[in-house]
């Protein structure tokens, strides 16, 4: 039992993008069995993807849901895969020691456009594309990085870049300016990225959490 709790401590790590610096960024290694997982993911949003049927799928703020044609494309992951997955109790863990706090706090947050599911979506991009400065819905927001090539996030506030080596993650208040320059290299890049809320109306105020 020891031993066992040991390997999930193990995984349950998270480092400071930029030590010494205000940028409460974090970065983590994915573990193996938890990149299986995505895999899954990845492969079922392809098909969402090359479907005759791609535009019913995708997310409004991308692809087809402006009425033009985009290389981009995105879209959110069945609510099933994530309810059945080690990834869901591992974020929330993480989560909790980010913010110093229970993990039943927490939560993945309810998608609140026009599909039913939760707030966890697959990113495609190609030459060309790119992602203006946002900021996300919810406490705290994550990106994985799954097939990125070094293509950097810029997070705007510190002025700080993340090149997204393949099978990390980074954490971040979801308030945090972040952005992604227009690709160069002529590859398909994947993301995934999702948004945790609060079940206990904890917030962040002034870059701490209340």
């Amino acid at each position: 039992m020891l031993k066992l709790m040991m390997k999930t401590e193990s995984v349950i790590d998270l480092k400071r993008l930029a030590p010494g610096t205000k940028c409460p960024v974090m970065v983590t290694k994915i573990p193996p069995q938890i990149q299986k997982e995505l895999d899954v993911w990845v492969n079922e949003s392809k098909k969402f993807k090359n479907s005759p049927l791609a535009e019913l799928k995708a997310h409004e703020n991308v692809g087809y849901g402006d009425g033009k044609k985009h290389n981009s494309y995105q879209c959110s992951i069945s609510p099933h895969l994530i309810e059945q997955s080690f990834w869901l109790a591992w974020v929330l863990r993480l989560t909790a020691k980010y913010l110093g706090r229970d993990h039943r706090s927490f939560k993945l947050r309810k998608w609140d456009g026009h599909f039913d599911g939760y707030d966890i979506w697959t990113n495609f991009a190609y030459k060309g594309d790119d992602n203006p400065t946002h900021n996300h819905a919810g406490l705290l927001s994550g990106v994985m990085y799954y097939k990125n090539h070094g293509h950097p996030t810029i997070f705007d506030e510190y002025g700080i870049g993340y090149d997204g080596e393949d099978g990390t993650m980074v954490m971040f208040p979801s308030s945090t300016l972040h952005h992604v320059e227009p690709q160069i290299i002529n590859k398909e890049r994947i993301t995934l990225a999702f948004n945790i809320d609060s079940g206990d109306g904890i917030k962040f105020n002034n870059g701490e959490c209340d």
